[in-house]
């Protein structure tokens, strides 16, 4: 896949922007838990991973709907609102499985 601006629309670069911030967030907050031996390098990765990949989906989508709402303030906002919902869900998703890991 090329990073080229031209061949990239801006929801397919929020998606990998997306994806990599949370991919960064997730493994951060599960390093502490592989250097205490309470998960394996495995589990760190698998569960990376799946952060990852539910952060770039939010981001790309919210990106893409707001990109089609442009010029609609109300629909426009909606979608602000929603993907403020979904990444508050992403981090309370990410703070509750490092707190059953703890457990």
């Amino acid at each position: 896949m090329s990073n080229s601006s031209q061949q990239l629309s801006a929801a397919q670069r929020a998606l990998i922007a997306s994806a990599l911030l949370g991919g960064g967030a997730s493994a951060a907050n599960q390093w502490g838990a592989y250097q205490r031996g309470e998960i394996s390098i495995n589990e760190l990765t698998h569960k990376t991973v799946i952060d990852a990949a539910k952060a770039g989906l939010a981001g790309g989508v919210a990106t893409k709907v707001a990109t089609n709402m442009a010029g609609r303030p109300a629909l426009s906002l909606a979608t602000v609102l929603l993907g403020g919902a979904a990444a508050l869900y992403l981090m309370d998703d990410l703070k509750d499985s490092n707190h059953d890991q703890t457990l």
